[in-house]
């Protein structure tokens, strides 16, 4: 009985000193989403682009999205990167782009949560391969929504919304600037393939 008694206090004690020995990080990291270091998503989407210019009015037009998104991990709750988002579409034989690139927050209300709120600030342009060339680029902000549903520790299919508009730009046509102010935006909804 004795004997027994023994075992199990040094079972007892081993398995205390396990727990003591283990790094805190790693002890926090098996909790929730993984993230860290290196990560990017790319994916497909549909979006809904419109045009806000001087003496005109627009109606938003739907069409396919690609999104590649990519950066670093600063901590489990707040992730810094780049994106790119583009909607293209042929109307009438004209092919119509509007995308911006944008540098971009990702910050999650917890380290557990796989929900996160995005900001971004880059440059927003449009395009059409009319005759003569019709084009406008300005300072874009894009605002998002997104849920990382993981699939492994490592990777995860992410559900997003995000909503991009020009700020500031003026529309040129054959390459001459008129001076009229001609902002694009954007409302997509998609999905990415992410690993963190």
């Amino acid at each position: 009985m004795a004997t027994s008694s023994r075992w199990y206090a040094l079972a007892v004690a081993a398995a205390c000193g396990l727990a003591i020995a283990t790094p805190a990080h790693a002890q926090k990291q098996v909790e929730g989403p993984y993230r860290e270091g290196f990560w990017i998503g790319v994916g497909l989407g549909y979006g809904g682009a419109g045009f806000s210019c001087s003496g005109c009015s627009s109606t938003r037009t739907g069409a396919a999205t690609f999104t590649l998104r990519m950066g670093g991990t600063t901590t489990r709750r707040l992730l810094i990167g780049g994106e790119l988002n583009a909607w293209g579409r042929n109307e009438l034989g004209v092919d119509q782009a509007v995308g911006d690139m944008s540098a971009v927050v990702l910050w999650y209300p917890s380290e557990t949560t796989p929900v996160f709120l995005k900001g971004g600030l880059g440059v927003a342009v449009y395009s059409a391969n009319s005759s003569p060339k019709v084009e406008s680029s300005g300072l874009g902000v894009s605002v998002g929504l997104g849920i990382d549903l993981y699939t492994g520790r490592k990777f995860s299919i992410t559900p997003f919304v995000t909503a991009m508009s020009a700020i500031s730009g003026t529309v040129k046509v054959g390459g001459t600037d008129t001076g009229v102010s001609y902002r694009p935006n954007l409302i997509e909804v998609g999905v990415t393939a992410t690993w963190h």
